[in-house]
């Protein structure tokens, strides 16, 4: 709010505000959306360089934890969820100063790129057409005809030249040439300049998503794949003023129950390679749930389904929500479906927090099987922890060992065939 200080005790700038609004404009923002004298940020993290102004949202996790914990537990999370990728052997003395995640991703382009440069850029062969005063390559009999009628001293020949003007390396240029545009520290301003210096002059490109579908790569390529996937969450998510000019917004912004949802597979599946093979993990199954006549599907997919050599299925369906007991009823509706859907007789909300889980079931349990509550702690003495996830991968393995323990049943079987035959393990 610009008017009044709100529970942090900060009051939003008015200029920030009126940049925001601009920015919103009449379309829905997926990040946030305008009150009448301030903004209210959705379920997104990240930064929001607009302007002269970097805006951080870091995600919910507990009042009392202090923002200087929470802004290194992000960029933590945010890597070993994949989603901030690097090999770069200085990563960790990177020295991030107080836009955090921006500076992140920023400096681990420069050293990504900076690698690049010490091996040396890559040369690619193209093809050049061009009005020269020699004959090289082929000529090119038609324009040669038409431009130089009157030039008896020109050729218009079609050539091939092997320099570094190829995709790959126009989209590092073009990406340095942004963050000049932004208002950066001095000395990354001077890492930039350093590492244009081994770029020679290159031509403006038209950046999209299907640009990046489209680049060829190669074993002779695979150094720059890191670079380019910085370069092209940085370029597709600049958005140039073009009304005002100096507004210009780049929007580093991350769903967080994305983000919760890859960090919690990542991390079971860490935890169950000690399985050897017995027990799958997968994400986004999907199932067909519904079909019409004419052949077109809905389909059903949970974030993770873990299954035991073909048998017992465990659902599990992330959410960044804090709750205490009660999930919500739609929340509850869609397990019910997964387990129906999919044959299983056992799945969970997984939440963060420290409550530990909490059993609960359908009705006509035998039938529509059970839906537990997870509180994953993840949050331990101000660092990222995954001690929650390994004791939950624990409970599952045991949840998965008992249903293999079957009176009177083979090894795998199906759930409903051998339900009153269950029996826990006898030590």
């Amino acid at each position: 709010n610009y008017l009044n200080e709100g529970k942090e005790g900060k009051k939003l700038p008015e200029e920030l505000y009126n940049a925001l609004r601009n920015y919103s404009g009449e379309k829905e923002l997926p990040y946030y959306s305008l009150t009448a004298n301030g903004v209210r940020f959705k379920n997104y993290v990240g930064a929001l360089q607009i302007g002269k102004w970097t805006v951080e949202v870091l995600p919910k996790i507990d009042r009392e934890i202090p923002e200087a914990s929470v802004q290194p537990l992000l960029i933590q999370m945010l890597r070993q969820a994949g989603m901030l990728i690097t090999h770069t052997p200085s990563y960790a003395e990177l020295k991030l100063k107080h836009n955090y995640i921006l500076d992140a991703y920023i400096q681990l382009f420069l050293e990504e790129t900076r690698a690049i440069v010490r091996k040396g850029l890559i040369k690619k062969y193209r093809k050049e057409e061009e009005n020269c005063f020699s004959l090289k390559g082929t000529l090119n009999f038609n324009k040669h005809v038409t431009k130089n009628l009157i030039h008896a001293e020109r050729f218009y020949v079609r050539h091939t030249i092997y320099d570094k003007e190829h995709i790959l390396n126009n989209i590092l240029f073009k990406t340095l040439k942004l963050l000049l545009s932004l208002p950066l520290q001095s000395n990354q301003v001077l890492d930039i300049r350093g590492i244009l210096l081994a770029f020679p002059e290159l031509p403006d490109i038209n950046v999209s998503g299907e640009l990046f579908l489209r680049l060829p790569w190669s074993r002779k390529t695979e150094d720059y794949k890191n670079a380019i996937e910085i370069a092209k969450l940085l370029l597709l998510n600049y958005h140039p003023d073009l009304s005002h000019g100096k507004n210009h917004v780049l929007a580093l912004m991350f769903d967080m129950n994305e983000v919760w949802e890859k960090w919690v597979f990542k991390r079971l599946k860490t935890a169950a390679s000690k399985n050897n093979g017995t027990i799958t993990i997968r994400p986004q199954l999907r199932k067909s749930f519904w079909q019409t006549c004419r052949g077109s599907q809905v389909y059903q997919k949970p974030d993770i389904v873990i299954e035991r050599n073909g048998g017992k299925k465990i659902i599990l369906d992330t959410k960044w929500k804090l709750i205490h007991d009660r999930p919500s009823e739609d929340d509850l509706r869609q397990m019910f479906a997964y387990n129906r859907l999919f044959n299983a007789r056992l799945s969970y909300l997984v939440y963060p927090g420290n409550s530990g889980q909490i059993s609960g079931h359908f009705y006509e349990k035998n039938e529509n099987g059970e839906c537990g509550l997870s509180f994953i702690r993840f949050f331990i003495d101000n660092k990222l922890s995954g001690e929650g996830i390994e004791d939950f991968w624990l409970s599952l393995s045991r949840k998965l060992e008992e249903e293999m323990i079957v009176l009177g049943c083979p090894e795998i079987f199906s759930s409903t065939e051998c339900i009153l035959s269950l029996a826990p393990r006898r030590l």
